[in-house]
């Protein structure tokens, strides 16, 4: 695995660092400082995960960073990793495409587990994100061709829940739940989530 830490502090970088290729098969670690730094790091470097810091020097923030990161590196894993726990940073995180936010107040193994679970391809935000409910009216704005019971799946599938999760939530099995994602993304002609994500806001349903 490709590991790219943005942090404008070296305590952080170096840190992180340790615990993650204590924890992890690291094949190469690379780190920036600011924005423009990784954005140029990784036209040569295909990072696999990414933390990155909200705030950082040199005019371009964590958010205008991701925003660009996401677009180049369209299947990393790119976890927020900030000082800030605010629920409205969450939420623009999560609109942006990063695919978890972490706080900086972590333990070591708090840090991990998050980790493990977000490369798991799992979301991992305050349930305040990703909110609790399979909202009808949302699912009237999605005018796709794809039947109710998959718009269910894909509402629940771009507001961040798992496989674990939207088989939970509407009481089908997870193989099921697997079943609806593949016939989805045959019918909007994509399986990736953060294109999914994209479709949702054309139709208004963040």
């Amino acid at each position: 695995m490709n590991l790219l830490i943005v942090d404008d502090h070296e305590i952080v970088r170096d840190g992180l660092a340790m615990i993650l290729q204590h924890a992890y098969c690291i094949d190469r670690v690379e780190f920036a400082s600011d924005g423009y730094e990784a954005i140029k790091l990784v036209e040569s470097f295909p990072a696999d995960l990414i933390l990155l810091d909200l705030s950082m020097p040199g005019g371009l923030d964590g958010f205008a960073t991701l925003e660009k990161l996401r677009k180049q590196l369209t299947e990393a894993k790119i976890v927020i990793f900030s000082m800030f726990d605010d629920i409205g940073f969450q939420k623009k995180a999560y609109k942006i495409g990063a695919d978890g936010y972490l706080i900086k107040q972590l333990n070591r193994g708090d840090i991990i587990s998050s980790l493990d679970h977000i490369l798991a391809s799992n979301q991992l935000f305050n349930s305040m994100v990703i909110g609790d409910n399979c909202e009808p009216e949302s699912l009237a704005k999605l005018d796709l061709p794809i039947s109710k019971r998959e718009k269910e799946v894909f509402f629940l599938s771009v507001s961040g829940y798992s496989l674990k999760d939207i088989a939970k939530k509407l009481k089908i099995s997870v193989k099921t739940v697997e079943n609806h994602r593949q016939k989805i993304g045959e019918k909007l002609e994509t399986s990736k989530r953060h294109e999914w994500v994209e479709i949702a806001k054309e139709y208004h349903v963040f």
